[in-house]
């Protein structure tokens, strides 16, 4: 068990559970519970929940909250299955090994992250492309996706409005959207925020007050919060950075650098700030392997085929070449070019 620093948490640790062909047994354990509690806890939740029905491909299930063997601790369980590998169970072999994690944590609060939490666990089984149970077998994957899940208590509760008009929970905002309307709900001064990152007309202001008003209405006490709306791109990066969800040294950029001397595939998943799709991986490929070879790239042609705009791929590049990660490069005429 692996004692952390989890004072800003309102997750205290990670147990991940695999449905061997043997029955359940614990592979990752970042939880205050000991392992013999955190494998009672496992035993006794599966057999509560089931595991028949056959799970659809990236589909994540929650259970929770649920009691854990120590108090004041409890889980939130996420439950998804992965390919098996040399598995002699012909239903496991058929349907695949089920994966648990159990979310621990003393506050109930946790529940309303749940489709955050579910939308993090299938992005971080794309990024390490974990699709087998044997990917799973590996400590420091485990220790990433651990870091990767937990939700940060800022005082402050951040949500965002979806496509579907639905107001859902979020922690952090490479997760969303970058055009999508986010609230910020401050109790402590019974204000709700909404930072748009566009401007928005007149018509689609009203909509969203009138979603978020139906949203407080479902708020302890909602009536009691009042309502701002911030237009102003200055005064919106301001607020995400005392929320936290921005660092200083973030704002007035919209795609934040996130890279270290090793240029490698995750490092520039996260500076790109994206969705995971396909196109963005080819983006990324395309990129580290003219830096690794040294070869000039047309980034006109890069952006017929990746379907990202030629300005996008040359800041992309220009911030890295700027925080020397790609020293050496230069872009001429719309071309990579190295030294």
């Amino acid at each position: 068990m692996n004692k952390k620093d989890r004072t800003k948490s309102l997750t205290d640790g990670l147990i991940v559970t695999v449905f061997e062909d043997e029955g359940p047994r614990n592979i990752f354990n970042s939880s205050p519970l000991a392992d013999d509690e955190a494998f009672t806890m496992a035993i006794k939740t599966l057999t509560a929940i089931g595991t028949s029905t056959p799970f659809r491909p990236m589909e994540v299930r929650a259970y929770g909250p649920i009691p854990t063997p120590k108090d004041p601790y409890v889980s939130e369980a996420f439950m998804f299955s992965l390919s098996a590998k040399d598995s002699m169970d012909n239903r496991i072999a058929q349907f695949g090994r089920m994966i648990f994690f159990w979310v621990i944590t003393t506050s109930n609060s946790i529940s309303k992250y749940t489709e955050f939490l579910k939308l993090m666990i299938k992005r971080t089984l794309r990024v390490y492309n974990i699709v087998s149970d044997k990917d799973l077998y590996d400590e420091e994957i485990l220790k990433k996706i651990d870091q990767n899940i937990q939700i940060i208590d800022r005082g402050i509760d951040a949500y965002y409005l979806t496509e579907a008009n639905t107001i859902e929970a979020f922690g952090n905002l490479s997760m969303i959207p970058d055009t999508a309307p986010i609230l910020l709900v401050v109790s402590e001064k019974k204000q709700i925020q909404v930072i748009f990152r566009d401007q928005p007309t007149p018509l689609v202001k009203t909509k969203v007050r009138t979603i978020v008003d139906e949203f407080k209405k479902k708020m302890p006490r909602g009536n009691l919060y009042r309502l701002e709306m911030v237009t102003d791109p200055i005064m919106g990066r301001q607020l995400l950075s005392k929320s936290g969800l921005e660092t200083q040294s973030d704002l007035g950029l919209q795609y934040r650098l996130r890279l270290s001397g090793k240029l490698d595939f995750e490092e520039l998943d996260q500076f790109l700030s994206l969705p995971v799709k396909k196109i963005r991986g080819l983006l990324a490929k395309r990129i580290l392997t003219a830096f690794k070879n040294k070869s000039d790239l047309d980034l006109t042609l890069l952006s017929s085929e990746v379907g990202f705009s030629l300005k996008f791929i040359e800041e992309v590049i220009n911030l890295a070449i700027q925080t020397n990660v790609m020293s050496g490069s230069n872009i001429e005429s719309g071309i990579l070019k190295f030294d």
